[in-house]
């Protein structure tokens, strides 16, 4: 057993064949890839979004909700140097992940 780059505790063998991740990481991650591929980059993004929201708002677990945030960041940013020809989708997921993470506050402003 090891800690997965996500802090949950992991086979060794799993996380070293799956990029570093748990389980439950990982399999959100080929949930990723296959919406993609069915529905498109826009369906992807819509889909995070609400769903991260949705976990959010509900308070339901805001470490986990945070670890996924995290693991899709950067993974999109691996991604932006990879797949140069996918820039304005990357940088939208990179730019909705990045502002679930670390939310505007308007009162900072005043």
């Amino acid at each position: 057993m090891k800690k997965a780059k996500c802090g949950h505790i992991v086979e060794k063998r799993y996380a070293d064949a799956h990029d570093g991740l748990c389980r439950r990481c990982h399999s959100n991650f080929s949930f990723l890839i296959d919406l993609e591929s069915k529905y498109g980059e826009d369906a992807v993004v819509q889909y995070w979004y609400a769903m991260i929201l949705t976990h959010l708002s509900s308070g339901e677990d805001k470490q986990s909700t945070d670890c996924l945030i995290e693991h899709l960041i950067a993974f999109y940013q691996r991604e932006l140097i990879m797949v140069p020809s996918k820039d304005r989708y990357i940088k939208r997921m990179l730019y909705m992940l990045t502002s679930l993470l670390h939310p505007f506050d308007m009162k900072s402003l005043k």
